[in-house]
């Protein structure tokens, strides 16, 4: 099964999906590369007005990096200089011109939240959460999610998410305004697709203007504050006490943090 699925269910509506339910669609460099060149063809595919972006099954939206196997890659790129913080192809440079619709229907967590973030409307159904867990591995979310978190919610509650780690509920994340609607589970897709359809029949002019001045705040005007969340996260993923988050995640232990 690929790992990211492309489907044009409406006119002017195209569902990119994240396809690794087994892994609670977390993301390999594989599938964030996918992701990165489904981004691509979205935008260049003229038919295409408005996607939505979703994660398979019900669980998970997407739980962010897979930790045995992202996290050891995006280390070899610190240390060679080649790091790149872009993630899912959206966090650090808008992926695409068109209007991006989250459909969470499950856990967003890490970069899943990130993913979230970039994303210009979130709805979500009565089961989801959002959460920034990376503080329990010894790193904290380096794809925008320091970075943008504070600007959406309330300074506080943003604060205490990042701070433990601990994820909110939908009905959480609807009276801090991180999405726009709360639906059941069973009513996501449907209410997504419609949501997106509407942005579609709008002029097409109209949609990729807006699209653009809404965005300034989340690309444009973050760049240094991205830049600076980027290089702390760069400096973390290689002490020891993120060896000692990442091997205690494996084995489901508690880590003990000695603060090198």
């Amino acid at each position: 099964m690929e790992s990211v699925l492309i489907t044009r269910p409406r006119a002017g509506v195209a569902v990119l999906t994240i396809q690794r339910p087994q892994r609670y669609n977390a993301l390999d460099p594989q599938t964030n590369e996918a992701m990165a060149k489904a981004f691509g063809e979205l935008d260049a595919d003229e038919t295409v007005r408005c996607i939505v972006l979703t994660g398979a099954g019900d669980r998970a939206f997407c739980t962010g990096a897979d930790i045995p196997t992202m996290l050891p890659w995006i280390r070899a790129n610190v240390v060679n200089g080649a790091d790149d913080p872009q993630l899912g192809g959206i966090t650090h440079r808008p992926g695409t011109r068109k209007p991006l619709v989250a459909a969470v229907n499950g856990l967003a967590l890490g970069g899943g939240l990130e993913l979230a973030l970039a994303c210009d409307l979130r709805i979500a159904s009565e089961h989801a959460r959002f959460g920034l867990p990376e503080i329990k591995l010894g790193v904290l979310a380096g794809a925008g999610g320091c970075t943008r978190l504070p600007r959406m919610l309330p300074e506080a509650l943003a604060a205490e998410m990042i701070l433990t780690g601990e994820p909110i509920d939908a009905a959480r994340a609807l009276q801090a305004g991180l999405v726009s609607r709360v639906v059941a589970a069973g009513q996501l897709m449907e209410q997504a697709l419609d949501l997106a359809e509407t942005i579609a029949s709008r002029a097409p002019l109209s949609v990729l203007a807006c699209t653009r001045v809404l965005r300034r705040r989340k690309f444009a005007e973050l760049q240094a504050p991205l830049a600076e969340e980027r290089a702390e996260f760069a400096k973390l993923l290689l002490s020891a006490d993120a060896d000692e988050g990442i091997r205690a995640f494996g084995e489901g232990s508690q880590p003990t943090w000695q603060g090198l």
